[in-house]
């Protein structure tokens, strides 16, 4: 037993090595030099300025809820079967790794790739809604999937299965059922994947008559418990979430929140949340508003494709500007040709990117694209001019004197230069702005 013990002891500390080696305590100097608070960098002039038009912003807000709706509307799968299934031609050439790290077999996964009954896709087109947060993944398991853990960037918490969260309220048309009836295939109106069975509810044409109310609310606090009139349980969910609105008063808004049944439909229960936790969509779209809804947002931890409802850089994105009826797609690329004026900055080198941010960047309405990562531009910081960047970053790449890669880690939303970590000795000068290839601003300003 002793031995058993000292082994596992061991093997943690050597675990802990090896994870020393490639991810190191943040000392990421803009954390400790820039206030994370977003309202210090508002343009004093302009914080309250309308950033659009309000009828531009109606109209946008309008093309929001149509696009959060449409899989309602939908009569059948719109994806083929291969890119419905795209995670078996990605990863089943690769060695994987499971749970503990431990090399996922082979045997495992043909089970899984059995578990998707690609032969029978597409199975069904039947409207459902979230009754819960829950997740949308790559296959039908909860079970991780990692590449090399020893790789700095790669291990926990990248599990490849993860495609992202989805709130309670998410629309969604089920097109195909796992081998074992515990999962469903979805799509909703910005991601696809495979959603737990026991976190939808159907939804009848009675029950999506009746959730459309043509009000809609979003969420201004995170973990925001919604309670029934009697004061059950319905849901606890977050920033980024929409609900319809029944009614209207002067103790706030009443919102329709759906459950399941016991037979597995849905059907509406009321909630009356506190009056700083929803408003009515669209928020006015101003500079101070984006501000006051980043801070609380700001240091939440990191998470790979909403894993633990935490979110990566582009969910924090879609989350902030949803209260404000701006849709974002739901990864990097998109997001930055998301329908804005996109400015592509691929050929200029790091000052020319920097003074094309400063003069044409809007504050707080241009995203700043990198190869697999985007923030929301801030504006300029007063004391020093820099460009400052809103976003949440797992850490900063790090090289060692022997050519080691590993990670200063961030692990959260914050906000920096766009030359985070380049006072340590061992990050490269210049290679986030290296990264960087292009800004959007969003759509609906007046040109």
């Amino acid at each position: 037993m002793l031995t058993a013990v000292r082994s596992c002891l061991l093997g943690t500390l050597l675990l802990t090595f090896l994870a020393g080696c490639a991810v190191k305590p943040s000392g990421v100097a803009d954390l400790e030099r820039f206030a994370q608070d977003a309202t210090a960098y508002l343009p004093a002039a302009a914080a309250e300025r309308l950033l659009v038009p309000p009828e531009e912003q109606a109209r946008l807000d309008a093309a929001y809820n149509e696009r959060f709706f449409a899989p309602w509307e939908q009569k059948r799968a719109s994806l083929p079967a291969a890119d419905a299934f795209w995670g078996v031609a990605s990863y089943g050439n690769r060695q994987g790794y499971a749970e503990n790290l431990q090399p996922l077999s082979r045997e495992r996964w043909q089970q899984l790739v059995a578990s998707l009954q690609r032969e029978s896709y597409p199975s069904l087109a039947r409207p459902a809604i979230t009754v819960r947060n829950t997740v949308c993944r790559v296959f039908p398991t909860n079970r991780p999937f990692f590449l090399d853990p020893g790789k700095a960037g790669e291990g926990f918490p990248f599990d490849y299965f993860q495609n992202s969260a989805l709130w309670t309220g998410t629309p969604l048309l089920v097109t195909h059922v796992s081998l074992d009836g515990a999962w469903f295939f979805a799509e909703t109106g910005v991601v696809a994947g495979w959603v737990p069975a026991q976190d939808i509810a159907w939804a009848d044409a009675d029950f999506r008559s009746a959730y459309r109310t043509g009000q809609y609310a979003a969420l201004l606090r995170d973990d925001v418990t919604l309670r029934s009139a009697a004061g059950d349980f319905l849901t606890r969910t977050h920033i980024g979430a929409v609900f319809p609105v029944a009614a209207r008063d002067e103790t706030g808004l009443q919102l329709l929140v759906p459950v399941r049944d016991a037979d597995g439909a849905a059907v509406i229960k009321t909630a009356r949340p506190a009056p700083d936790a929803a408003a009515l969509k669209p928020l006015p779209l101003q500079p101070q508003r984006i501000a006051e809804l980043a801070n609380r947002m700001l240091g939440q931890p990191y998470g790979w494709g909403g894993l633990f409802e935490n979110r990566d850089c582009s969910a924090t994105l879609r989350d902030l500007f949803t209260p404000f009826g701006i849709w974002l797609p739901r990864n990097s690329g998109d997001q930055a040709k998301s329908g804005g004026t996109f400015h592509d900055l691929t050929d200029l080198d790091a000052l020319a990117k920097r003074e094309r941010l400063l003069q044409e960047g809007v504050p707080f309405y241009t995203l700043v694209w990198l190869k697999g990562h985007i923030g929301l531009y801030l504006g300029a910081d007063p004391a020093s001019g820099e460009p400052l960047l809103l976003h949440n970053l797992w850490g900063v790449r790090t090289t060692d004197s022997q050519g080691r890669e590993g990670r200063a880690l961030v692990g959260r939303l914050a906000i920096t230069t766009l030359r985070p970590g380049e006072e340590r000795a061992d990050v490269e000068r210049g290679r986030f702005y290296g990264k960087i290839l292009g800004m959007t601003v969003l759509p609906g300003r007046e040109k």
